[in-house]
């Protein structure tokens, strides 16, 4: 049986004394902080990458290096980093959180 992020919220205010018990409310807080799928602007912080050191190899490929892991990558623009999965463009960051929205709708 599912519980939606506000029930689960009223099941913890009804059942966990967070005003006498300050252990109870700090996992409260971590408990609500868990349930809350992050803002877009969130996931560009954190996990969002970029393409650095733009080099052509021998053959004329292009060779980056992904600023998240540092992982190399021979070939043209891919939307996400293939070593460590960081979104590295607008389109791909917009896909992450359309992925956030179904989780969090269910």
């Amino acid at each position: 049986m599912g519980m939606t992020r506000e029930e689960a919220r009223e099941w913890f205010e009804e059942h966990i004394p967070t005003k006498i018990m300050p252990v109870a409310k700090r996992a409260y807080e971590i408990a609500i902080d868990a349930l809350t799928p992050p803002t877009q602007e969130q996931v560009e912080k954190m996990w969002r990458g970029e393409w650095l050191d733009y080099r052509e190899t021998s053959f004329g490929v292009p060779k980056r290096l992904c600023s998240r892991c540092g992982s190399g990558f021979i070939g043209f623009d891919t939307k996400f980093c293939e070593n460590c999965g960081a979104p590295m463009t607008d389109e791909a960051v917009e896909m992450v959180m359309e992925r956030w929205e179904a989780l969090k709708d269910g």
